[in-house]
C-alpha cells in the first residue's frame, strides 16, 4: 500500500488546531522556509533509548538499534527518543509534555497546519523514505509532528501536545 492510501485518510480526519504563520508571534522564526520534501507515515516503528524517566530534561540521544534517520533529514531524535520511551510505557504522558514543553518548540515558519499537509508524490525514481524530515521542520513543532507520523504517538496525544505547547492556535 503506498504512503498516500496509508496516510491520506489520517491526514482528511485530522482537524488540527491551527496555528498561524510564524510572522505573528514575537518569539517565532521570521523567515519562511522551503516547502517539505516528504513527510513521514504512521507505519514506522523506532526503538530508540529511552531517557532516563526520573527526569523532565528532553532526550536528544539515540542508540544504535534506534531506526536510521536517513542521511539528509533534520534532525528530530531527541523528540522521537521521548516519544518511543512513552509508548513503550517507560514514561508518563505527563512527562512526554512536560519534556516536549521544555524544548519550547515554537510552531513552524508556515503555521502548524502546515505540518499536517499531505506532501506530492516523491518524483519518479526517487524512493519515499518515512523517516525523512525536512530541514525547515527543525527547532519548531516538525519534530513532534515527526514522532506523530513516525507512529510513536496517536492523534489525540499530538492534539493534547500541541494544544499545551501553542495554547494561542486557533
Amino acid at each position: 500500500m503506498c504512503f498516500r492510501a496509508r496516510v491520506a485518510p489520517l491526514l482528511a480526519s485530522f482537524v488540527v488546531a491551527s496555528c498561524g504563520p510564524a510572522s505573528d508571534g514575537p518569539d517565532s522564526p521570521t523567515s519562511a522556509a522551503s516547502a517539505p520534501a516528504a513527510a513521514a507515515s504512521a507505519t514506522a516503528t523506532a526503538a530508540l533509548e529511552p531517557s532516563s524517566a526520573a527526569t523532565a530534561a528532553p532526550t536528544n540521544a539515540a542508540s544504535a538499534s534506534s531506526p536510521k534517520i536517513p542521511a539528509g533529514s533534520g534532525d528530530y531524535s531527541g523528540p522521537l527518543a521521548d516519544a518511543v520511551a512513552y509508548k513503550k510505557k517507560e514514561i508518563s504522558f505527563d512527562e512526554l509534555q512536560k519534556r516536549v514543553l521544555a524544548r519550547k518548540l515554537p510552531p513552524h515558519p508556515l503555521g502548524d497546519e502546515y505540518l499536517m499537509m499531505t506532501p506530492p508524490p516523491p518524483p519518479p525514481g526517487i524512493k519515499f523514505d518515512p523517516l525523512m524530515m525536512p530541514s525547515d521542520w527543525e527547532k519548531n513543532w516538525g519534530e513532534v509532528a515527526m514522532t506523530l507520523f513516525a507512529g510513536q504517538i496517536t492523534e489525540e496525544e499530538y492534539k493534547r501536545l500541541h494544544k499545551a505547547a501553542h495554547p494561542k492556535c486557533k
